[in-house]
Parts: C-alpha cells; sequence; structure tokens
C-alpha cells in the first residue's frame, strides 16, 4: 500500500510541463497543486490517529489506500486547476491513514534492531512507488498512450487500487502468535497535549517541518528542474528515479545501523549531506549535479526513519502513543509539505529555479544544526 502511496503521490511530477500546457496553468498554480495534499494532510492527520485506534490498522489502512486510488482516478479527469487541486486534496485524506498507520504497525510488532530495518522497509514503500512513476511516465506510457496523460495517470491510481484489494487479501488471516495482532496497546496512552510537553517530541516536530519542506519541495519539482537544465523529460524523469536507488537501499540500511549511540550523528551527517547533495542542483547540469541528485536521494530517505526511532523508543512515546506521535509528526511535516512545492513554484516563476533551490540547501544545513540538540537513547533490551 505504501508503493501505491508513491505511486500516486509521484504521478503529477513528471508530467508538469505537459499538464500546464493542456490545462494553461502557470508554474505558480502547479505549485499549489502539487501542495495542496499535503495542506489537507495538516487537518487530516490527528483525526487519521484516531481513525485507526477506532476501526483498527487493518481497515485503516485499506480505507487508506481506496482515497488514494481515488484521488488518482480524479486527477486523471480534472479539467482545469481547481478540480485539480481538489482531486489532488482527496490524497490529503487518504495518505495520514497509510503514513500514520504503517510506523504504528511497525512499533506493535517489532522490536530491537528488527525494529529499524522493518521501519527502513516500511518508509522505502513510497520510494518504490515514486521509482516506477518517474521511469515509466514519459518512457513507458506516455507513448503507450498517444501522449495522454490522464490514461498514465489513472494507470497509477488503478495501481493503489490493486495494492489495497492485495492488502486485505493478505490479512484475511493474521498471524497466529498474536491475541489480537491488529488492537492498538491501551497502556500507557497519553493525549497530544501532553507528548507535545516532551522535549524531545517537540524538536523532532521542528524537524519534520524543514524536512518535509526540502523533500516535498525538491520531489515535486525536480523532473522539471532538471528539464530546465537541459534534459528531455524522459531524461529527467530517469534521473528523478534514479535517486530512489541509494534511497532504497539507504532507507534500509541507515535505521538499521541507527542504534542509540549512533542516532544523532546519523540524523546529523545525513542533512549535512542532505545540502552537500542540493548544493550542483542549484547551478548548470554537470557530472557534480548527477551525483548530488544521487547523493540528495539517498539522505532525503534516510531522515525519516532515524527520526521515527527516536519516537519509537522514548520513554515517553512508544508503541502505545505511537500513532498519536506519527500523526503529530505528518501533521507539523506537512506545514513544509505544502509551502516546499508552493516556494519553489513562485521563486521560479520569478528568477528561476537556482534560487529556488538555493533556499532548500541552506535549509538542509540548518536541519543539522538543529538534529545536533538531541540527545541519543538509552540503549534498553528489548527495544
Amino acid at each position: 500500500m505504501y508503493i501505491g502511496f508513491g505511486l500516486v503521490a509521484a504521478s503529477l511530477s513528471p508530467l508538469v510541463g505537459t499538464i500546464n500546457a493542456d490545462l494553461g496553468m502557470t508554474r505558480s498554480q502547479m505549485g499549489t497543486v502539487l501542495g495542496t495534499w499535503q495542506f489537507v494532510y495538516l487537518f487530516a492527520a490527528v483525526p487519521a490517529g484516531k481513525f485507526l485506534d477506532r476501526f483498527g490498522l487493518r481497515y485503516g489502512l485499506f480505507v487508506g489506500s481506496l482515497l488514494i486510488a481515488s484521488s488518482g482516478l480524479l486527477r486523471s479527469l480534472a479539467p482545469g486547476w481547481g478540480t485539480l487541486m481538489l482531486a489532488v486534496g482527496l490524497f490529503g485524506l487518504g495518505g495520514p491513514l497509510v503514513s500514520i498507520g504503517a510506523p504504528t504497525l511497525v512499533s506493535k510488532w517489532f522490536s530491537g534492531a528488527e525494529r529499524g530495518m522493518a521501519t527502513g522497509i516500511a518508509v522505502s514503500g513510497p520510494v518504490v512507488g515514486s521509482m516506477v512513476t518517474l521511469l515509466s511516465a514519459n518512457a513507458i506510457l506516455m507513448p503507450a498512450f498517444g501522449d495522454q496523460w490522464r490514461f498514465v495517470v489513472a494507470t497509477y491510481a488503478c495501481g493503489a487500487l490493486v495494492a489495497a484489494v492485495i492488502w486485505m487479501v493478505v490479512t484475511h488471516r493474521p498471524p497466529t502468535d498474536m491475541q489480537d495482532p491488529w488492537a492498538r496497546p491501551q497502556i500507557g496512552r497519553v493525549s497530544s497535549r501532553a507528548l507535545l510537553q516532551v522535549p524531545l517530541v517537540r524538536t523532532i516536530l521542528v524537524l519534520a517541518v524543514f524536512t518535509f519542506f526540502v523533500n516535498h519541495g525538491i520531489g515535486s519539482w525536480l523532473p522539471e528542474v532538471l528539464v530546465d537544465h537541459g534534459l528531455s523529460p524522459t531524461e529527467a524523469g530517469a534521473w528523478a528515479a534514479f535517486t530512489s536507488i541509494p534511497g532504497l537501499a539507504a532507507g534500509v540500511l541507515v535505521p538499521r545501523a541507527a542504534t542509540p549511540e549512533r542516532r544523532r550523528l546519523l540524523l546529523i551527517s545525513a542533512y549535512a549531506l542532505l545540502g552537500i547533495g542540493l548544493v550542483p542542483l542549484a547551478l548548470a547540469w554537470s557530472p557534480a549535479t548527477a551525483g548530488g541528485i544521487l547523493i540528495y536521494g539517498a539522505m532525503r530517505s534516510s531522515v525519516l526513519p532515524v527520526a521515527m526511532l527516536f519516537l519509537m523508543d522514548s520513554d515517553d512515546v512508544g508503541p502505545a502513543n505511537m500513532a498519536g506521535a506519527s500523526a503529530l509528526y505528518f501533521t507539523a511535516g506537512e506545514v513544509g509539505g505544502v509551502t516546499g512545492p508552493v516556494m519553489i513554484g513562485i521563486v521560479a516563476d520569478a528568477s528561476g529555479f537556482g534560487p529556488a533551490v538555493t533556499v532548500m540547501v541552506v535549509v538542509a544545513f540548518a536541519l543539522a544544526v538543529v538534529a545536533s540538540t538531541i540527545r541519543n537513547p538509552l540503549p534498553s533490551l528489548g527495544r
């Protein structure tokens, strides 16, 4: 399902130029479209956590995937800017059910080193989905459908729908080694307000805002930025997709290596490398640009699972409060998720992509400084 999330989330990015031309939209308008689902997510994340508590992870994740698929199908039918925004906004209702449900499931079912590995695998799902979209949109599906972008977007929506059906089939008989594998722990649960009083949680939320600002901003516009560098749409989509390859490796390996004593250093290093990787993207295309975007791909996939591990292993959060903490994390994050794509669109209209990417570089280095204020959790048996 998280792969279906990635398929639909990235479905517009490689087709920005084509969609703008077809619907008569500017870059600023497309920026608002790309940031719409993140805006809706802001208000949907906390209710989504409550929905998961009430109806359970199995049905909550299924409903989330259905909403994501519906968003993709409606995008393919949108006749203009406003309707496209509404279609993308629907993703913001389904997205939090999946992105909150996944780490909640991991925090409950896994512990110790397995938790890091499982977290990395879970958050790699959107990376895989995005990679498939970026690789196939202009290279395969657009030629196959006679350059009709609507059919391309609808195809990715069908992929999300298939994922939802597969989920319900494979979870029809839950694991037998748990009395109630879909139930969420009740003991130790606290309110969102209480979680906000925890210094670690507040710091992680600050990181979330600006991490999403960079990741959603660059991720939404990367193919178009590369086209602006002189690449063809197919080449740009391929390079944007290639960022997922190191991202997949880092998303699995970095959380595994993020033991309590190493965790802060890994997070600081990831943000610093993220900034370094984006520097060449602000300049003209060169071999350094190719290397930079691959570094960017690896680091953007590293920071989320490490941040989640800080929350999971905190005595003030833990599995009992992971749905609530995840809801807060993604709510805060989507503040940046909204403003990142919009900012790049506005600045690009005014002065080009170079200055817009430069802002992202500065933010990435600032995040490394904020991460340095976090204390490593104490190692504990069973974590």
